[in-house]
């Protein structure tokens, strides 16, 4: 997986609009197949990523849109006084997006047949409900509707001496809409669209076969402004070889405000499966735009009581923090080198 950044940094720059979303093939009607009616868990799955990736695009979306400038300015009237300090208000901003998707295992993605009356979704094939546990260890639930089109799939195999590899790749069309909340006229909701191709590569010399499925995504979470939007390019690789398997899954998140790109963000997870023991690793790297810096992330709990402790590297200062959570939807961030400490934003 040495090539798996370059390769996703790449497609990030790319941008949703490089794919035509008028995709042809058969409409998905009934839940089964790829996107298929059922349980899963933890964030490995197909479904899981689409509600993933919808839900943190349009919670990114919103804070755009409502907040902005007030957001900036803060963080940079901070940076100017203490720039370890300022530099974590912004990383909080994609804490609150991410923080209930953290604890992996806790992580349930339900898709069904879509039922709903509304007449904003009620013709999505499908209602995906992603659970996933806060800071406090309470489930937060997000729903997502749409409908998945699938395309032409090609079949490439070629043979070099004892080795046959064999590629086989499909492209998806998406569209639906995120639920945000309710409001005086109804429910709110932020639409998406996207594509997704799926590519199996077969390596097989003798008696040994090595498989590595690749996925890469495409969405768009966008309101009433067609110029201010949310483009999450991702991609994942994951490598089986006997009982062990390695797992990468990186989304790119591009903010555009006025048609402009403002900031540009990577969120890291690496799974490695090796004797019957997991571990997990996530991080935050922020790319372009006013924010900087690079956060490892991880999730402990001890004595029944869960914390988030960030191990961060902004401008070659190194330390970590701990993040908390109140009963008022709070986070507070108690750094570990100093005194200092904020929490002003709530979730």
């Amino acid at each position: 997986m040495k090539n798996f950044k370059k390769a996703m940094l790449a497609i990030a720059m790319l941008g949703v609009a490089a794919i035509p979303l008028a995709g042809c093939g058969e409409k998905k009607a009934d839940p089964t197949g790829d996107a298929g009616q059922g349980t899963y868990q933890g964030l490995g799955s197909v479904e899981s990523v689409y509600g993933v990736s919808a839900v943190t695009a349009a919670k990114l979306l919103a804070v755009t849109e409502n907040s902005p400038s007030a957001v900036r300015t803060a963080a940079v009237d901070t940076a100017e006084s203490d720039p370890v300090l300022g530099e974590a208000e912004k990383f909080n901003k994609y804490f609150n997006m991410l923080d209930s998707f953290l604890d992996k295992g806790a992580t349930t993605t339900v898709v069904e047949a879509n039922a709903e009356a509304d007449e904003a979704v009620k013709d999505y094939a499908f209602k995906l409900t992603v659970n996933g546990k806060d800071a406090k260890g309470e489930t937060v639930a997000h729903t997502v509707y749409f409908t998945e089109t699938k395309g032409e799939t090609k079949q490439n195999v070629t043979y070099d001496e004892d080795e046959t590899t064999t590629v086989e790749s499909t492209q998806y069309t998406l569209e639906g809409k995120v639920l945000m909340g309710q409001s005086e006229a109804g429910n709110l909701y932020y639409n998406m669209s996207g594509t997704r191709v799926e590519r199996t590569v077969t390596e097989q010399e003798g008696k040994k076969t090595e498989t590595s499925v690749e996925n890469e995504l495409k969405l768009r979470a966008f309101a009433e402004d067609p110029t201010t939007y949310v483009e999450i390019s991702h991609a994942s690789e994951t490598e089986t070889e006997g009982d062990e398997s390695e797992q990468e899954s990186e989304y790119v998140y591009s903010v555009y405000e006025g048609g402009k790109l403002t900031e540009q963000t990577a969120v890291e997870f690496e799974t490695e499966t090796e004797r019957n023991k997991t571990e997990a690793e996530y991080e935050v790297r922020f790319l372009t735009g006013t924010a900087k810096g690079t956060y490892e992330i991880e999730r402990e709990t001890k004595n029944g009581k869960t914390e988030i402790v960030v191990a961060y590297s902004i401008g070659g200062v190194k330390g970590s923090f701990r993040i908390t959570k109140d009963g008022n939807g709070k986070y507070s961030y108690k750094f570990a080198d100093s005194e200092r400490e904020f929490s002003d934003f709530d979730d």
